[in-house]
């Protein structure tokens, strides 16, 4: 499986709540049209709480699981993943987005 983790921030002059309505609202939907998906989360981040004093900085992840490297790849080409690009730009910092592409090999659920 090809797994993608997108960290982001929000665009100046967003709130957190405004941010948090869109990637819900409008660009979840947009995700989920994505052609192979097989999986997609959101997690909004907590910018209270703070793991050994550090504090997170960032306002969201979101998770791709796709079957293969190439079903990502055809995926972010096809017309779906060009619209979900041109949202991303509307609403996240893209200058400031880490990105962990992956493999995964097994799920452990506890």
């Amino acid at each position: 499986m090809h797994t993608i983790i997108f960290a982001t921030r929000r665009k100046p002059g967003l709130t957190r709540e405004q941010f948090a309505e869109h990637y819900r609202s409008v660009h979840a939907p947009l995700a989920r049209r994505l052609p192979g998906l097989v999986e997609y989360r959101q997690t909004l981040l907590r910018d209270d709480y703070r793991w050994e004093g550090q504090k997170c900085g960032y306002d969201a992840v979101s998770v791709y699981v796709f079957e293969s490297d190439e079903a990502a790849e055809a995926a972010w080409a096809s017309p779906e993943g060009v619209a979900l690009n041109e949202d991303t730009l509307l609403f996240i910092d893209w200058d400031t987005v880490i990105s962990y592409p992956g493999t995964t090999t097994d799920v452990h659920r506890p």
